[in-house]
């Protein structure tokens, strides 16, 4: 046995959670933007109103990444980290590879089997999510097209989700690069797909959906080299009653629900859209696509590092360094989070007709019209869905999931109530309204619950950001509404008129909302951290 086997296992040296986030995000954005020029290829590969293909892709795609979201994204490494973090910081080396093992056995024990059943009752989910309308998706073959796409993507579920897992384990050991860069894997390959595999298929949407498995395998092995130099690239072990394992099940359960309500409510809004016209779906999977951007670049890395470094200092029993790291994190995030809903909000259309509108492409106009005004729903959101991020883990750290559960509950509830309420008046428009006042309230509540622990309040300091930010970006409106052409415009636009113009807007709203900001008080070092 190693001379260290029984010794605490260290991260080594910790770089700043500043500077951790910036990996995170920067990788993050790069996955984005291939994110949206994937997107653009699909507009014009897809469409949207015009044939059945994109709902019916849309929908299969959505199914395993739902459920990929709602186990290993949200619940499973809320449950995970902070155990994990529990051994880093006073178990012994062996007790951390046993419970890493265990946890990989148990697991791809588990997505084996739902794999496999995924794929056999492949219609079954395909009804769940056309629920209400089944009928007119059978009648126009999109009922079909899904269903066989759905088979061949569902074992995607499983490799990402064990991916998502290895990446949990590198993240606990402060290596985010090889996690960060696993979105990029699966935009390139499916870029490709739709520019050099389309012939291979009768059915094109195939070729996408075999690229997506293809990118699932690349993923999962991308971990492994980080995996050994840790010296935890092991033999998965299958026992259930391992002490860690049974105490990560007992937060897995309500933290399912609580950590991937955001999933949940997209579950709803599909279910919804699927009954409206032809392309309902389709033009809400555009808008969030838009939105994906700033919640990944800045709430999905904030998150990432933040649970972990908030993990350890609970466990150290350092509660100001707790705090001071939620309140950085909640910073960040209006400073960053509220500029990218405005300017997503006054650029709807300009982005829209931009990145997805192309004269020989399946995406009319009408397309960008609805999809705009869905974007515009969704961006009054952002800030609720980024602070989400942020203050949940609060509570998974401290290995609460209960209250939580407690607070999904409540938002799903909400964007249930509010969808049914407005989706026959606005259609998907209600859909995606309802999922913004969801996001509202389950932050509000988040927040109160942090407070009311101690572990959050608003400051002098914390009030004074929100100003200055929200200054900076009055100012940007302001700026952007003069220099920008009227939304009619852009249809008689070239494609390479419509990508100076908005740079030109990005470019300006930015420029002005730095410029502002630092005038009014806000400073680069505001997002660099505690260390």
């Amino acid at each position: 046995m190693d001379q260290d086997h029984n010794q605490p296992i260290t991260t080594g040296k910790e770089k700043g959670i500043g500077s951790r986030g910036f990996v995170v995000g920067s990788l993050t954005g790069c996955s984005r933007v291939l994110g949206l020029l994937r997107t653009m290829a699909e507009s014009k590969f897809l469409g949207a109103s015009a044939t059945r293909i994109a709902d019916a892709f849309f929908l299969a795609f959505r199914v395993p990444n739902f459920f990929r979201r709602l186990t290993a994204e949200g619940a499973f490494a809320q449950a995970f980290i902070p155990v994990l973090a529990q051994f880093q910081e006073t178990g012994t080396r062996e007790e951390l590879e046993e419970y890493v093992r265990v946890v990989a056995g148990n697991f791809g024990l588990v997505l084996l089997v739902v794999c496999v059943l995924g794929s056999v009752f492949a219609p079954a989910f395909v009804t769940i999510f056309t629920v209400g309308s089944t009928p007119a998706w059978t009648a126009d073959g999109r009922f079909d097209l899904a269903t066989g796409l759905l088979v061949v993507m569902f074992p995607y579920l499983g490799l990402i989700s064990f991916t998502a897992f290895l990446g949990s384990v590198l993240n606990s050991f402060d290596r985010f690069f090889v996690p960060a860069f696993i979105p990029v894997i699966l935009n390139i390959a499916m870029i490709c797909a739709m520019l050099f595999g389309t012939t291979w298929f009768v059915e094109r949407a195939y070729a996408l959906a075999w690229a997506v498995i293809v990118a699932g395998v690349i993923q999962l092995l991308w971990h492994f080299p980080s995996l050994m130099s840790l010296r935890l690239l092991k033999l998965p072990k299958v026992n259930w009653r391992l002490p860690g394992f049974t105490q990560m099940m007992k937060l897995f359960g309500p933290a399912v629900f609580a950590a991937s309500v955001g999933q949940i409510n997209i579950l709803i809004g599909t279910q919804i859209a699927a009954s409206l016209m032809m392309g309902s779906v389709a033009w809400l999977y555009y808008a969030d696509r838009l939105i994906e951007l700033p919640v990944g670049m800045i709430a999905i890395a904030l998150q990432t590092v933040i649970l972990p470094s908030i993990s350890k200092l609970h466990n150290r029993g350092d509660e100001i360094g707790f705090r001071r790291h939620l309140m950085w994190g909640t910073q960040v995030g209006i400073i960053l989070g509220l500029p990218a809903a405005v300017g997503l909000f006054v650029l709807a259309t300009p982005l829209t007709a931009t990145l997805f509108f192309f004269p020989d492409g399946e995406f009319t106009w009408v397309d960008v019209e609805k999809v705009a005004v869905a974007l515009q729903a969704f961006a009054v959101g952002v800030v609720p869905l980024m602070l989400v991020k942020i203050f949940a883990p609060g509570f998974f750290a401290k290995k609460d999931t209960k209250t939580p559960f407690y607070y999904a509950s409540i938002s799903v509830a909400v964007n249930i109530l509010v969808s049914l309420s407005l989706f026959k008046f606005i259609h998907h428009v209600g859909i995606a309204i309802a999922t913004t006042v969801a996001a509202v309230v389950h932050a509000t509540l988040l927040m109160t619950g942090l407070m009311r622990r101690g572990d959050f309040e608003i400051s002098i300091g914390f009030v004074k950001v929100c100003v200055q930010t929200s200054i900076a970006c009055v100012c940007m409106v302001v700026v952007l509404h003069f220099l920008s052409p009227l939304d009619s415009h852009w249809m008689d636009y070239s494609i390479w008129t419509r990508v100076v113009w908005l740079t030109i807007l990005v470019g300006t709203g930015a420029l002005t909302y730095f410029v502002i900001g630092l005038a009014v008080g806000l400073r680069p070092r505001q997002l660099v951290g505690p260390s």
